[in-house]
């Protein structure tokens, strides 16, 4: 069950070959977030993780790829460190063009006593996610990607990268795993190719939740989930709770994910019977949230379609956070 990315020979090879010296490169001055009106008072105090310098991840980001990449889809970027705590960085990648940020993280170190490990793997320290944002500000939604719940813009299709740069910061800094816990079912959609549910149940629920919607384009689960309109045998709600997870980097938390009551807890879990109440889902629907036009004709025939019919009541509540919410990754 647990998964960790496979890495391609040239991530492998510019993992060896980036030096400690080369990550605690001393940054030159520059602008702060507080300069570009995203954060009062911009910090850049130390070393995150007592390994990175801004000028050392500028440098880590280019080498991998993964800054070009970000350019080729919002043009030119700058990125931007807080360390205020080092062992709790914020790291933030902004884009010129649109004046906002395309990437922002909040992480920090914990220990697998926080994600409810016992025994051993209580002790075994994790890269903890506190937060994740991937957006494109420039960019409309449209129906071939519709808004997810909780996004204000539609992602970058970079979140697999950024989880392997994750990843390999994890590894740099001597943590035995990256731990995360997703604000919502559409944002552990992201996740669970390379993460796992600490908890079996909540593995087994969420499995549950995925087969229900098999066939189901991805976001219009996310709605009928994230809308209350999944149903168990009994007609009772079948909700997503945020639970954390975790992508094991040593045998002794992916033995954690491994035992007899895991895995009894999953198999118990994912054998529930869930499914959409399509009734319900077409009175919640947030038709306000949706690109303009008229949508798929596959979305029409679950959801039907009228455009002159009065907005749900339930479409203020989907109404978007001011602020990006805690670990919605979007792809």
């Amino acid at each position: 069950m647990p998964r960790t990315p496979e890495l391609s020979s040239h991530t492998r090879r510019t993992y060896s070959r980036l030096s400690s010296a080369d990550l605690a490169a001393s940054a030159g001055e520059s602008l702060s977030l507080d300069d570009l009106g995203l954060e009062p008072g911009g910090d850049r105090v130390g070393l995150a993780f007592g390994t990175y310098s801004q000028e050392g991840l500028e440098h880590a980001l280019r080498a991998y790829g993964f800054a070009q990449r970000l350019e080729e889809r919002v043009g030119p970027v700058e990125l931007r460190l807080s360390c205020q705590d080092p062992f709790q960085p914020r790291i933030t990648v902004l884009s010129r063009r649109y004046h906002s940020a395309v990437v922002d993280l909040s992480l920090r170190q914990a220990t697998g006593a926080e994600v409810g490990f016992t025994r051993s793997a209580a002790e075994a320290p994790l890269l903890y996610v506190d937060s994740l944002l991937l957006q494109h500000p420039g960019r409309p939604f449209d129906w071939s990607r519709p808004p997810l719940p909780g996004q204000l813009h539609p992602g970058l299709s970079l979140a697999r990268d950024l989880l392997e740069l994750l990843h390999l910061m994890a590894r740099r800094i001597g943590a035995e795993g990256v731990a995360l816990m997703p604000a919502t079912f559409s944002a552990a959609c992201v996740y669970e190719p390379r993460f796992t549910f600490v908890d079996g149940a909540a593995q087994g629920h969420f499995s549950a939740l995925r087969r229900a919607g098999r066939g189901w384009p991805r976001w219009l689960l996310a709605w009928a989930v994230e809308l209350g309109c999944m149903r168990d045998e009994q007609g009772q709600p079948a909700l997503f709770t945020p639970a954390p997870m975790i992508s094991p980097l040593s045998r002794r938390v992916a033995r954690r994910l491994d035992t007899r009551g895991w895995q009894r807890a999953w198999r118990f879990h994912a054998k529930q019977v869930l499914s959409l109440e399509e009734e319900a889902l077409q009175a919640r629907f947030p038709w306000a949230r949706m690109p303009p036009g008229p949508p798929p004709e596959r979305v029409v025939e679950v959801l039907g379609y009228d455009p002159l019919a009065p907005a749900s009541p339930y479409q203020d509540a989907c109404e978007p956070a001011p602020a990006p919410p805690r670990t919605a990754a979007t792809s």
